[in-house]
């Protein structure tokens, strides 16, 4: 029984690094290699402070998780901005580094490790068989799990699995997801390195062979296995992975040599079977509607008045709520935008029309802050907002829609909308664990909102699929629903009826105008002349990145030369 024993203490240590690592990876989209490097961080720091200080076996766990987060916070600020690519070189080069590094270190033990520690003791009764350390190992996992499934269930995961889809629309939107991801890799890294500390407790011995870089490819082969994404994944995968050197053992009768040599070709064969039977894992990441809403709510949104048609007299037109003026931008030697100068006022409909290529999406660029202007200045409602990052631009009350949606593909329709809400505490790590209350409160208020929302535009909040999943015309409502979801009172909206025809633009040109009546000031660019033409109180006419005409549309489609320049035609 003891042989079992010991074989399931191991896969509930590995089962902890592949929950932490399957967050990091699965959530937030951080395909990070360093497990093995902040699991040696805490398997050392236990070593250590047991062998050198005599300390209590909880203490030195604590010590290790907290150096773990610690120094992964620190280190993870500056790559963690970087393209996945370049956080799984760096994390990769750490962890080769650290092992090198601790392998050439005497105090360290050299190659050897660090041995003759002290056996771990919780309560006083020194841990000598598998047995006596399974319920401490159970109860260290149960924390792990509590504490894994507070911050992936939550407006702080939902913000993670947000940035994993798409940065930039998350920054759209007024968050920074730079903070998130950080917070996530320090608390994850943490339950990394007491596993490492579990881990060098359990064998007795810190060797860098136990973190090396073949220990964070089995790790991460254990979320693979298990699902991307999927915590109970974890557990299974870490279960199969363990499991696989006692089956050859007692089913096989291989001996522990033989049974050396074939696990990694078991293991391979396994890693197969799962990538071609089971492509999302053995247990796939599972969709979610908040709990919050456990029937369909009834819309919030403020009463409609009747649509309006385009304003015709400009004699007394309302206040200028965003001041653009001589905004410049070069790429190279390609002048994108330059000398431009435009004006939205409170209330109104202004399009941007002009043939392709006139520049129409980096002015969009331009004044949310997803491009630097090389000159000019950006004034929204009299702050001078100029070179202000996105997030920052969206929290002051203007957010834009995009061209090819960037809806968050993974998560479903109503997560989708939530992410527009703000402020939420849960996506603070510290009003998280908390506030449990508040954040709970405010939860529940955005739900409600999103669903209300969601409503709105004609999509059923309780879906419970993938956002990818719907037709282009549906992800299109949710892309607009999540912008109405923001609160921002000026909207910037790039071709929102690019794609859909018929009853579907029909039903877009319906829903921006009913905007245009609960007071949004909006601006669009759209391709469509007639959607224009039946929205637009105001239009600007742009040609080689910079205006040439304003008024409104009838009279500038009635110039014959700026309908040659739009259509192409005399």
């Amino acid at each position: 029984m003891e042989y079992w024993i010991s074989y399931l203490d191991q896969a509930i240590i590995f089962a902890i690094f592949a929950v932490s690592l399957n967050v990091l990876v699965g959530y937030a989209g951080i395909f990070s290699i360093g497990s093995a490097a902040f699991g040696a961080i805490g398997g050392y720091v236990t070593a250590l402070v047991t062998l050198n200080l005599g300390a209590p076996t909880i203490v030195a766990l604590l010590l290790a998780a907290l150096a773990g987060g610690i120094i992964a916070q620190v280190l993870s600020a500056p790559i963690l901005g970087l393209s996945p690519e370049y956080v799984m070189l760096m994390t990769l080069s750490l962890s080769i580094l650290l092992v090198a590094v601790i392998a050439a270190v005497p105090m360290l033990g050299g190659q050897q490790g660090l041995f003759n520690m002290p056996l771990p003791a919780f309560t006083g009764d020194k841990l000598l068989r598998p047995s006596q350390f399974l319920p401490w190992l159970v109860l260290f996992l149960i924390v792990t799990l509590l504490l894994v499934w507070r911050t992936a269930e939550s407006p702080l995961g939902r913000l993670l699995r947000a940035a994993r889809d798409d940065r930039t629309a998350v920054r759209s939107l007024g968050k920074n997801p730079l903070w998130a991801q950080i917070s996530a890799f320090g608390l994850m890294s943490a339950l990394t390195g007491l596993a490492g500390g579990l881990l060098v407790l359990y064998n007795g011995i810190a060797a860098p062979s136990m973190f090396s870089l073949n220990q964070t490819m089995l790790i991460f082969a254990m979320v693979v296995i298990g699902g991307i994404g999927s915590i109970p994944g974890s557990l299974a995968g870490a279960v199969l992975v363990v499991g696989i050197a006692p089956l050859l053992e007692t089913v096989l009768r291989l001996s522990p040599e033989d049974s050396a040599l074939v696990r990694p070709i078991v293991f391979g064969a396994v890693l197969i079977l799962v990538m071609r039977l089971r492509p999302a894992g053995l247990v796939p990441e599972r969709l979610r509607v908040p709990r919050a809403l456990r029937s369909r709510v009834a819309a919030t949104v403020p009463e409609i008045s009747e649509p309006r048609p385009a304003v015709v007299d400009t004699s007394e037109r309302p206040p200028v709520v965003l001041q653009v003026d001589g905004i410049s931008k070069s790429f190279g030697g390609v002048q994108a935008v330059r000398d431009l100068s435009l004006q939205l006022r409170a209330g109104q409909i202004t399009a941007l029309v002009g043939p392709n290529g006139a520049g129409k999406s980096t002015v969009f660029n331009l004044v949310t802050g997803a491009i630097q202007p090389d000159a000019g200045s950006v004034v929204l409602e009299g702050r001078d907002i100029t070179g202000w990052a996105p997030h920052r631009v969206a929290r002051a009350g203007m957010v834009r829609s995009f061209q090819d949606l960037r809806v968050f593909a993974g998560l479903t329709p109503i997560e989708n909308v939530m992410m527009g809400g703000l402020p939420h505490p849960g996506e603070n790590p510290l009003a998280l664990y908390a506030a449990f209350r508040s954040v709970h409160r405010r939860e529940r208020a955005i739900a409600q909102d999103a669903a209300a929302w969601l409503d709105f535009v004609g999509v059923d909040p309780m879906l419970r699929v993938p956002t990818s999943s719907l037709s282009f015309a549906q992800q299109k409502q949710v892309a607009f629903a999540r912008v109405l979801g923001t609160g921002a009172r000026i909207l910037l909206l790039d071709e929102p009826l690019s794609g859909i025809e018929g009853n579907a633009a029909e039903d877009m040109i319906a829903l921006i105008d009913r905007m245009r009546s609960l007071g949004h000031t909006i601006c669009i660019v759209e391709h469509s002349i007639q959607a224009i033409s039946r929205l637009a109180d105001w239009a600007y006419f742009m040609e080689e990145g910079t205006v040439t005409a304003e008024g409104r549309v009838a009279d500038l489609l009635a110039d014959s030369r700026l309908k040659e320049a739009y259509f192409g035609i005399a």
